[in-house]
């Protein structure tokens, strides 16, 4: 499972690249379901980040609504366009 660190680091990315104000603040949220860790899930502005450990999938979402959803436990991170 990849660390908090990586999967911050990969959010902060995705919002620098989309137009996000560097200065602006990002919020993040560790998601629990029954109880159980289930992930994270970072905003900034209008753009989300959701973080699934089960599946190793990062979700990108932009201002559109738009998701690309990326694999981050493979050694070649793969992209797939949602």
């Amino acid at each position: 499972m990849e660390s908090s660190e990586t999967i911050r680091a990969h959010a902060i990315d995705f919002f620098l690249e989309n137009g996000a104000d560097p200065t602006a603040g990002m919020q993040e949220v560790i998601v629990l379901a029954d109880g159980c860790y289930s992930g994270r899930r970072f905003f900034c502005a209008e753009l989300q980040v959701a973080w699934n450990p089960q599946t190793g999938i990062l979700s990108l979402i932009d201002d559109k609504a738009e998701t690309t959803e990326i694999s981050i436990n493979d050694e070649d991170p793969t992209a797939n366009a949602a």
